[in-house]
């Protein structure tokens, strides 16, 4: 389904931007997730790529911005640049809609320049960084919220024992929340050593239970999870008017 962002609901002909045909998006999603996946050159510089892709490449009917977002603390975590801490990349982007709109734009040329959209990104990342001093408390609090959100919805549902397992699959995905909070079943089996079903099994209570939120896509399957809260303190999930993040000038 071709989708775009701005002007009416039913045609893209006013629309500020008109993402590539929806025939192109597979392979497009591809060479992204392979550029995720590497790990050399500058994280931040990295991230701010990525970032930019998924928003122009733009996927999902819904939830584009949010994924975006969240890459990029993928990419920084995956790196190494940061550990057991959220940036609130998206609070600060919320101080001006004039570098992003500015940056994104660049970004999408022909040619591309990368150098308006990555100066903005950095400046953002900056400021975010500071912010996030003392964000490791805050963090550390919502992970003993989200291992007592299951244990809460077994006692509730009569289960007994209330408390999972030390080795079961859930209590493994919890513990990696922080650093991935957006999560699909493949990477969860993979990390927690699980098999697939175990790793369906976590998740599929870990929503039931309130920590985890359904990604779907337009067809209504499922492609992955969020987990809401984390985002929320790091303002990845702020959806602003929908055009795109905003950033402080550079």
């Amino acid at each position: 389904m071709q989708n775009w962002v701005g002007g009416t609901g039913w045609s893209p002909l006013r629309a500020e931007f008109v993402p590539p045909p929806e025939d192109l998006v597979p392979e497009l999603v591809d060479h992204l997730a392979q550029f995720i996946s590497a790990t050399d050159g500058n994280p931040v510089v990295r991230a701010a790529i990525a970032h930019a892709q998924c928003e122009t490449i733009h996927p999902f009917v819904d939830g584009n911005g949010r994924t975006g977002r969240a890459l990029i603390h993928t990419v920084l975590a995956r790196t190494g640049t940061i550990r057991n801490v959220l940036i609130p990349i998206s609070a600060v982007f919320a101080g001006s809609t004039d570098a992003c709109i500015r940056g994104l734009t660049a970004f999408r040329a022909e040619p591309a320049d990368l150098d308006t959209w990555v100066m903005a990104f950095s400046a953002a990342a900056s400021v975010a960084a500071a912010a996030a001093t003392g964000s490791v408390e805050k963090v550390e609090a919502l992970d003993e919220r989200s291992r007592r959100q299951p244990i809460d919805f077994r006692r509730a549902r009569g289960y007994s024992p209330a408390a999972p397992r030390r080795d079961a699959v859930i209590l493994r995905v919890l513990e990696n929340l922080s650093r991935h909070p957006v999560l699909t079943l493949e990477p969860i089996a993979a990390e927690t050593g699980a098999a697939r079903g175990a790793a369906s099994r976590a998740v599929d209570e870990l929503t039931r239970a309130g920590v985890l939120t359904r990604i779907g896509n337009h067809k209504g399957a499922t492609v992955g999870w969020s987990a809401d809260q984390y985002l929320a303190l790091a303002g990845l999930t702020s959806r602003g008017d929908g055009r795109c993040p905003r950033a402080h000038p550079p």
